[in-house]
């Protein structure tokens, strides 16, 4: 029995904006009808992910990700229709009478979610109404971290024995489920548990499941080197991917596309006491490439607050590197103190100030970043100089360029102001003359591998061009950088957009049905075809989303490609008529091909009689075209 019909599933899409959907996860801007933004099903810096409001579907042409709202949330969540169902019908705020389903068989992850949900119950059971859990509490409260705080982010408490966990959980779980959870260590034909007499911070995924802990010790006689120990790599937990909090901040950080960056757990709970919701932290491992690339689904512009000290500072130097500087701001932390720290000494309401209105750019940054310890050393004054001035000179503002001097000029004792201006001055002609060569002034910019578009010229069609299949080769092609697609040739434009008639006008359609003659130039556009007419005869017409759903993901692909093409609502016989005698010309200049290779192979076989044969066909041919 069918979930839901067809129908009722239309009906549950059509109360759904796709970009609203998306815009929970992705951060998408207006681009022409539709929205653009970074991929979230790959890793890319340019975006090529667009979503059609319109007609309620998104296509990457990067990855070639394709679907509508149901697809993306199956894809983006990994989970089964029957979830994404349910989910999207939470979205749009209808109720749906179907069971809940099985997530064991939506998701096989789902039983090691399942124990690292279990160990986290029992760890803030343990904080929460043990004796030993009431020192516990003593200590964080001391912290900063009061009853309030402590469900809110649902800490806990590993007590100080060896396999309290494995005796609590092994009843429940198979031996393979506790070997791959990353909860325990075995030994000798021994099992331990990994935390003991630790405060346990979960660490859940984007969704709120538990994936793994970082254990803090807290008590003064404990001679364990390690401040904090992570959960080891799982099928579920990968520290290189994973920012703690993110779940909690995703809906601030979807709002406004901005997220703050921290090195720990206490740093983003006081961020939380001072209001400020949309902070995550690397649970003390550098910032990777997993983690950006994460983030930039939905995030626009990166806020770096690390800790004050010198390692905090090689932090900040190192992720702006991996970020890029035209997407981040720092928040310098004074007096060499953590976010924790400044709290403490300062107040909730003064983190948050310090938070929002002390942003420097990362110029600033390096201006006090690579300042030389020794600035009574002239060499090394020149040196930093060589550093900073480039920086300088790609600032677009000359107003900006002229502060940032005047503090360089500060810094240095040894140089006056008109000679760190003669630096970034030969900086800027350097830069002027880069970008010149790169990309002259009056000249449109292609990519290596991808040709000029031709011009456009008058045809048979149209007088003005606009309808020429150069005219829309230039146009299908000639996208921003991100959204360029594989060349497509003039006859590979016209069978696509013949195509789109088809999706879109029954009656076009229903014209070639019969006509045993008529095919597609090329294979995939033909095989496309085929099915359409199976769809059609099928149901009586072509359901987009339907016809979608059974197709391959090459198929798919082609397919959305296809319909995402900006054509107008009418559609005319002439309209229909000119593809086809494009399609028919291409086909003549095919056989003609064929017709000259053959030629030129009975010429050098010496075979007269078949060359005066092939000859009178390719002119006969020629005529045609």
């Amino acid at each position: 029995m069918a979930l839901i019909n067809v129908d009722e599933l239309n009906d549950l899409k059509s109360k759904v904006n796709i970009v609203d959907l998306i815009s929970q996860y992705v951060a998408l801007s207006k681009n022409g009808k539709n929205y653009l933004g970074l991929c979230p099903f790959h890793g890319e810096k340019t975006p090529s992910f667009n979503v059609n409001a319109e007609k309620g579907f998104y296509h990457c042409f990067g990855c070639g990700k394709s679907g509508d709202a149901i697809e993306f949330i199956k894809e983006y969540k990994q989970v089964g229709f029957k979830d994404a169902l349910l989910e999207l019908a939470e979205f749009a705020g209808i109720q749906l009478n179907i069971e809940q389903s099985n997530t064991h068989q939506d998701n096989p992850n789902q039983i090691l979610f399942d124990i690292n949900n279990q160990a986290a119950r029992l760890y803030h059971i343990i904080l929460m109404s043990t004796e030993l859990g009431t020192s516990a509490r003593q200590y964080l409260l001391e912290r900063g971290i009061d009853e309030e705080l402590i469900k809110r982010f649902n800490i806990g408490l590993a007590p100080d024995e060896t396999d309290f966990l494995y005796r609590s959980l092994s009843p429940k779980f198979e031996e393979k489920v506790m070997a791959n959870s990353g909860l325990f260590h075995f030994s000798n034909q021994k099992t331990f548990d990994a935390f003991s007499n630790r405060i346990m911070f979960p660490i859940t995924n984007e969704y709120g499941q538990t994936i793994g802990f970082s254990g803090r010790k807290w008590q003064e006689n404990d001679l364990s080197k390690a401040k904090y120990i992570n959960s080891t790599q799982t099928p579920v937990f990968d520290k290189s991917y994973e920012l703690w909090n993110l779940d909690k901040a995703k809906p601030t950080i979807s709002k406004n596309h901005e997220v703050y960056l921290m090195e720990g757990f206490m740093d983003v709970i006081a961020a939380f006491k001072a209001g400020v919701n949309n902070v995550v932290a690397s649970m003390g491992t550098a910032l990777t490439e997993k983690h950006v690339n994460r983030l930039r689904q939905s995030v626009k512009h990166f806020v770096l607050v690390y800790d004050g000290d010198s390692a905090g500072q090689n932090a900040i130097n190192k992720a702006i590197k991996l970020i890029g500087e035209d997407s981040v701001s720092i928040v310098k932390i004074p007096e060499g103190l953590d976010p924790d720290e400044y709290e403490k000494h300062y107040g909730a309401v003064e983190l948050a100030r310090l938070l929002q209105e002390n942003r420097i750019q990362p110029i600033e940054f390096f201006i006090d970043f690579l300042k030389p310890s020794n600035l009574s050393h002239l060499q090394a004054q020149i040196d930093f100089i060589d550093q900073i001035a480039p920086m300088i000179a790609s600032v677009q503002s000359i107003t900006a360029q002229d502060a940032f001097i005047r503090k360089l000029v500060e810094i240095l004792p040894d140089f006056e102001y008109n000679q760190v201006e003669n630096a970034v001055n030969l900086r800027r002609e350097n830069v002027r003359d880069n970008s010149q060569s790169t990309v002259p002034f009056n000249e449109p910019y292609y990519p290596d591998d991808f040709s000029a578009p031709p011009a456009v010229e008058p045809n048979e069609f149209n007088q003005t061009g606009m309808d020429s299949p150069q005219f829309l080769e230039r146009k299908f092609n000639q996208k921003e950088p991100s959204l360029l697609l594989p060349k497509r040739s003039s006859i590979e434009i016209v069978e696509e957009q013949l195509i789109h008639r088809m999706i879109y006008h029954n009656a076009v359609l229903k014209r070639f049905a019969n006509d045993q003659e008529f095919h597609f130039v090329h294979q995939n556009y033909q095989a496309l075809f085929d099915k359409l007419m199976i769809e059609a005869m099928s149901f009586d017409g072509i359901d987009p989303n339907h016809f979608a759903s059974e197709l391959d993901s090459e198929m798919k692909s082609l397919f959305y490609e296809i319909i995402d093409l900006d054509l107008p609502d009418e559609v005319s016989p002439r309209e229909i008529n000119d593809l086809v005698a494009q399609l028919s010309k291409n086909q003549l200049k095919t056989e003609l091909g064929e017709l000259l290779k053959q030629l030129e192979t009975a010429h050098k076989s010496g075979n007269a009689e078949r060359e005066l044969e092939l000859t009178v066909q390719i002119i006969n041919q020629k005529k045609k075209i």
